[in-house]
């Protein structure tokens, strides 16, 4: 696993815990508030009519409780239910008669798909009370709030995370784009020091070499100044000038010697350092793609630079992708930032390139000038 996914999942993890502990902590208070209100209510509710039965109790003969009690049964409170009694038996029951439960105790139930806080009482002369409130809509309220909440926090975590990667992706793709284009260059500075090294050469060609090595040195530090800046500021990092075609086509062929060069166009305008970097990166993938000792031609024309190889070509998914990497899914490149690399340096130059290819016969990438 790349660094960059190991940071983005570690970040993603951290940032969703975070808003998930914070949403529970703000979201807990709600739900406790909602539950503590139906509580309230309901004990409101039971001890209001405690207070009703009871004075009517006190005021009545042991043996005409019963008959005044039931003048309660009309007694309406919507949501809630209770029932009175003496021992086992159940004088009057308005709605659905409550569970027993032992008086002095308030209790919450789950019934049948219903939340209900059920309160039992004990009354004058050993009659008790059970009280019974359904608290269903009160409680999907709070649950409701709390999905609610969740479905949020979950919007907002994917909404950080795409944007997290996004600049994860945005930090690291300069990054690894230098490294992809680092290689050739130091290739070249490796093996001419390895000459002067362990080569008896001639002054002359001594100096050759150290010119090579001085030649890509500044080169590296181009390429490092230009990609490093390339994301954010296109533009700076683009700085045109005249280049002769005829000298940069001998510098490629120093570095690519199965290069052949056919030039009918002087020269051009655009960033020296970038366009290096395009025509080398396809000039290396030609040579990857050839079979040893295959020659690659440069052929430039006005208004188009070509790169034509007789190598194994490419089928028709690598074609598609080659063409438009940054729509079409990688189909299995191992290296698949200098392709899209490429495009990009062409748009700056305000060129197109396009590849061509037949499986067996060679590739032609095409570079058009259109200004």
């Amino acid at each position: 696993m790349k660094i960059r996914q190991k940071s983005f999942l570690l970040s993603t993890a951290l940032v969703s815990g975070v808003l998930f502990v914070c949403m529970f902590f703000l979201a807990l208070p709600n739900f406790r508030a909602a539950i503590a209100a139906a509580e309230s209510r309901a004990i409101g509710e039971e001890k209001a009519l405690a207070l009703s039965i009871d004075r009517l109790l006190a005021g009545s003969a042991p043996d005409e409780r019963e008959t005044y009690v039931r003048g309660f049964a009309a007694y309406d409170s919507g949501d809630a239910a209770f029932a009175v009694g003496e021992g086992e038996k159940t004088w009057v029951a308005s709605g659905t008669a409550p569970d027993a439960i032992a008086p002095g105790r308030t209790v919450w139930a789950r019934r049948g798909g219903r939340y209900v806080l059920s309160i039992a009482d004990e009354l004058t002369g050993g009659v008790w009370l059970r009280y019974e409130l359904d608290a269903t809509e009160t409680v999907r309220r709070a649950e409701r709030q709390m999905i609610g909440s969740t479905v949020l926090c979950t919007a907002l975590c994917c909404g950080i995370s795409a944007a997290l990667y996004g600049l994860l992706l945005r930090i690291n793709r300069p990054v690894e784009r230098l490294a992809h284009e680092l290689r050739t260059p130091l290739t070249v500075i490796r093996g001419y020091g390895e000459l002067l090294e362990r080569a008896k050469l001639t002054p002359e060609q001594q100096h050759r070499a150290a010119g090579y090595i001085v030649s890509e040195s500044e080169r590296l530090g181009a390429i490092s100044e230009k990609l490093l800046t390339l994301a954010d500021a296109r533009e700076r990092a683009y700085r045109p000038e005249r280049i002769d075609l005829y000298a940069l086509a001998a510098h490629l062929q120093e570095t690519y010697p199965s290069l052949d060069v056919k030039i009918e166009w002087d020269a051009l305008t655009g960033d020296r350092a970038l366009l290096l970097s395009l025509f080398g990166n396809l000039i290396g993938n030609a040579e990857k793609a050839s079979a040893p000792g295959a020659r690659v031609l440069l052929f430039a024309t006005p208004g188009k630079v070509q790169i034509i190889d007789t190598g194994k070509g490419m089928d028709a998914a690598l074609l598609r992708y080659v063409n438009d990497p940054s729509h079409i899914k990688n189909p299995g490149v191992r290296s698949g930032l200098g392709v899209p690399l490429c495009h990009e340096i062409a748009a700056l130059h305000h060129a197109t390139l396009r590849f061509s290819s037949e499986e067996g016969k060679g590739t032609t990438a095409t570079i058009e000038f259109t200004t």
